[in-house]
């Protein structure tokens, strides 16, 4: 919370200085320390920062380096109080929580140290200390590396496509200290000239430039304390939050409404519409220019995209080959550099010396015309190496200053909209220009799956925790794909792809053998799980976009890794590269914990086996409706089915959400909130809160204007748990695009039917959602949004939390059960008139939201037989034997010859069939009923 005001203060004071500054990104820069903070011992300088990071330089000349650099911009910070003693020719510095001493000469291990003042995690350290315990950061990209280390010592001599990796160690360690060295980072030109950019301008001029960051294992801090050094993780548009499409294949016009067509008919969101690089001419891999044989009036179709379906649109761009004469605005951008008017010569891509017109000349003018035709993004799919550009390599890369130009370009038009990228990593700094795109996934395989939950994980260890991934499948792993697609819906960006394994010389050799990139093509068992994570992704933009705001209050990602909620438990630790680690992270909350599944399915019992750590407090199990009691080493194991993703709410968490409209499915992530829904999760708690930050999804007005609001909800139980007061008020600015009145839906988790509502004082409507165990209440849709509002939910008995947690599991897997069993007549009772407890328990939901309004109590009397019931049917389903089911029905692949499997595996997946035989039926019906909890 303190870090947050901390930024909003922040953000008044840029607001006023924005009137008389120079500004080419959002926030000044302001890189010269303030005196007051500066320590002088011969030819070293110290700068303390905050109680926390001191600067650390050593200069033979005593010249030191006061220009900004791409990782260091702001060093005039808050003075924090420390104490200064010269002695013996050297210094001590000692801060509220460092001691620091500098015994004098060249840094050596004996002559520069710092230990810590106060008990929080942080080791002694002395110059030249190996961080052994450093948590990692991130790499440029995954291009050609399938899972690798992020150990930068490990990789500095891994080359690929010409460049580095920019490998970057994270900036919080086990050890508590972490030292980033900017000795060889280029200083950057002055901000003179609000039309230009900051440069590159010459290499720092001292001898050692050092950043000793102390926070110990307040990791969050050092995110934050980092964030005031480098400026805070770019707020990218809202629509970056919702569905992106894109696929390398030569798409048209038509092409491009027809996949937009197949979004809407198949009920599939979509948000952003991506062209890989042959939306331009085809003179080579780079260009400018649309090819009019596909997109004659580029206008038109992306206008199409934009006025009639909310869809913002990203083109694929290689700049490595400059400017060619073929280009359109080739006359006008070889003018603005001073050309020959005769001249057909193309104009080299040159980024990276002190003459910015290049870039300026190419966004303005060049890629200008693409902006003014309708496109929103630049991805910028850059590879062609580390050199290029004039640049010399390592720190000084052209990937880095392309996102920094880029990521800029509407702030130094001074333009009212943010900037967006899609790009790769270029080294510390580049979390200000979001977001990143991790290249072309290696290899479809479980491995690279589970690295990439890891990856952003780290990631975000360096402020850079919104990675697009590559999603796709094999054309012959349905499950994977599957899997890959439930976990980019709970990613930071979720971008389905295909790099042309969809199309070329798969399709001339055997077109079976393409893979999968319209999610609609899977056969229908796996399109139904995929579109349900997919749904939920949608529905969730509300929780990702409150990821977004407090990334920029505070420095800490979407995709956060346990060992920042809890560095004291070695649990919090376990996550890794391998596709049965402890893959978990909060997921833009501190209320959310996710695990996605990253192993296959056991051949025995057709469900993946998953182990979930359980922190501290009380969990919701969302697919079950379980309440998990957590601790230092509580472990949970079990067996997720295909249309599961394991996910733990905080007991008492209120989460913000969008309402599902299945008539207008694009363009959903840029609507403003109404109705506004809050789920709340009440077993295991007796109150709690939840709350939603808006603003218009589009412009700097956040920062500007401070025009913003925050939704918050409180609920606590009354009456002896026969009651649930709820209160809802909105605080902040009214900004354009804000809905003046609105309605709310409340979803009360594991709760009763009620016997009245009220909403200020008035009775409301509500349903019962059985299946959940969800009582919905609806407000009116006049809701005044700054007026408080009162809800109190009257039950027709106490909530019972031990009757209700878990039911939800045990309806679905009743359900899943018997849809295994139905297809050869085993369900038990389908046969017979006796037995058939797990067709009641399957059908009982339905039945019971029709009774909530009619006759609570007998929905109550219901829920108490379900366990019961429930024990009846794994039962009858154990007591199932092989040939029961009818011999006409059952399918044995092992007698179908190879050439002709796959056809009728395909016919079987289509029919929401697996090709079981009755045993296999049997195991995966009995594992499903014995994971319901």
């Amino acid at each position: 919370k303190d870090m947050q005001q901390n930024r909003v203060l922040l953000c008044f004071v840029v607001a006023a200085l924005l009137g008389c500054c120079v500004a080419v990104e959002l926030f000044p820069y302001n890189p010269v320390a303030n005196s007051a903070a500066v320590v002088h011992s011969g030819n070293a300088r110290f700068t303390v920062l905050t109680d926390f990071i001191i600067r650390m330089e050593y200069s033979n000349s005593r010249h030191f380096e006061d220009r900004a650099t791409l990782a260091f911009l702001n060093r005039n910070t808050h003075v924090p109080q420390f104490q200064v003693s010269h002695q013996n020719g050297g210094v001590v510095i000692t801060t509220s929580h460092l001691q620091l001493q500098y015994t004098g000469g060249a840094f050596s291990a004996s002559s520069l140290s710092v230990k810590p003042r106060t008990s929080f995690g942080l080791q002694p350290w002395h110059y030249g200390q190996l961080d052994t315990g450093n948590l990692f950061g991130t790499i440029k990209s995954l291009d050609d590396t399938n899972v690798i280390s992020l150990n930068c010592s490990l990789i500095s001599n891994v080359i690929v496509n010409g460049e580095s990796l920019h490998c970057e160690y994270g900036l919080i360690s086990r050890d508590g200290w972490r030292i980033v060295n900017d000795t060889s980072n280029w200083g950057l030109t002055p901000a003179n000239a609000a039309s230009s950019p900051q440069w590159w301008d010459s290499v720092n001029v001292d001898n050692e430039d050092l950043y000793f960051f102390g926070h110990g294992h307040n990791y969050t801090r050092a995110l934050y304390e980092f964030t005031l050094l480098s400026n805070p993780i770019s707020m990218v548009p809202r629509y970056a939050s919702g569905i992106w499409w894109s696929r390398w294949y030569n798409l048209n016009n038509w092409d491009v409404q027809n996949i937009v067509g197949e979004y809407e008919k198949h009920d599939l969101p979509l948000d952003v519409f991506v062209l890989d690089m042959d939306w331009h001419t085809k003179q080579g891999w780079g260009g400018y220019s649309f090819d009019q044989r596909l997109f004659p009036n580029p206008a038109n179709t992306l206008g199409w995209l934009h006025h009639e379906k909310g869809i913002y649109t990203s083109t694929n761009l290689h700049d490595d080959d400059g400017v060619r004469s073929t280009e359109n605005t080739y006359r006008a951008m070889a003018n603005y550099m001073g050309y020959p008017s005769n001249s057909q010569n193309t104009i080299p891509f040159e980024i990276c010396t002190r003459n910015s017109s290049y870039m300026i000349g190419l966004e303005d003018i060049t890629q200008g015309a693409n902006y003014a035709a309708g496109v929103d993004v630049a991805w910028i799919d850059y590879q062609q190496g580390g050199t290029q550009g004039d640049c010399t390599g390592l720190v000084q890369n052209p990937t880095i200053m392309l996102s920094h130009v880029r990521g800029t370009n509407h702030v130094r038009r001074r333009e009212n909209v943010r900037d967006v990228v899609l790009a790769r990593w270029g080294g510390l700094g580049n979390h200000r220009y979001q977001v990143g795109f991790s290249g072309d996934v290696g290899t479809l395989n479980w491995a690279d799956l589970a690295f990439q939950p890891y990856f952003s994980m780290t990631a975000s260890n360096v402020g850079f925790g919104f990675w697009s991934h590559d999603l796709v499948g094999p054309w012959n792993d349905h499950e994977l794909h599957t899997r890959w697609l439930q976990w980019g819906a709970v990613s930071a960006v979720f971008r389905t792809h295909d790099r042309g394994m969809a199309s070329g010389s798969c399709a001339n050799n055997d077109p079976s053998q393409c893979a999968i990139v319209e999610i609609w093509k899977l056969p229908q068992r796996y399109f139904a799980a995929a579109r349900a994570a997919i749904h939920l992704r949608e529905k969730w933009i509300p929780v990702l976009y409150n990821g977004v705001r407090h990334a920029f209050d505070t420095g800490v990602s979407a995709i956060r890794p346990m060992y920042y909620n809890y560095p004291q438990y070695d649990a919090a630790y376990e996550a890794s590269a391998s596709p049965t680690g402890l893959n978990q992270y909060f997921f833009a909350s501190d209320d959310i914990i996710i695990s996605p599944v990253t192993v296959p399915a056991s051949t025995t019992n057709m469900m993946a086996s998953k182990t979930v750590w359980i922190p501290d407090g009380q969990w919701f199990e969302l697919t079950s409706g379980l309440v998990r009691n957590g601790g230092k080493s509580v472990m949970v194991t079990k067996n997720i089915d295909l249309t599961e993703i394991p996910i733990y709410i905080r007991a008492g968490a209120a989460i913000p959400e969008i309402h599902w409209d299945q008539k207008n499915v694009t363009g959903i992530a840029m609507r403003q909130y109404d109705p506004l829904v809050f789920s709340v999760y009440v077993t295991g708690a007796n109150s709690g809160s939840g709350s939603v930050y808006e603003d218009d999804g589009m412009t700097l007005d956040y920062v500007r204007h401070n025009a913003y609001a925050r939704t918050t909800l409180h609920w606590q139980r009354n009456a002896g748990g026969r009651q649930i007061s709820i209160t809802v008020s909105s605080t902040g600015t009214m900004y354009n695009s804000f809905p003046r009145s609105r309605s709310l839906r409340i979803r009360l988790y594991n709760t009763l039917p009620a016997t009245s509502v009220t909403v200020n004082g008035h009775s409301a409507s509500w349903n019962y959602d059985a299946q959940d165990l969800c009582l919905v209440v609806h407000t009116a849709s006049n809701i005044n949004t700054f007026q408080t509002v009162q809800i109190t939910v009257n039950f027709v008995e106490a909530i019972e939390d031990s009757l209700l947690a878990g039911l939800k599991g045990l309806f679905h897997h009743a359900n899943l059960a018997k849809n295994v069993l139905d297809p050869t007549w085993a369900t038990p009772g389908a046969n017979s008139v006796t037995g058939g407890n797990i067709s009641v328990v399957a059908s009982m939901p339905k039945e019971l939201d029709v009774l909530a309004h009619t006759s609570p109590r007998t929905v109550l009397a219901h829920l108490n037989e379900v366990r019961t019931l429930y024990r009846y049917a794994v039962a009858e389903v154990n007591a199932i034997a092989g040939e029961t089911a009818k011999p006409e029905l059952l399918y044995n692949l092992e007698s179908v010859p190879e050439s002709k499997r796959k056809i009728v595996l395909e016919k079987l997946e289509a029919q929401n069939d697996l090709g079981m035989n009755a045993a296999q039926r049997k195991a995966y019906a009995i594992a499903l009923l014995n994971s319901a909890n």
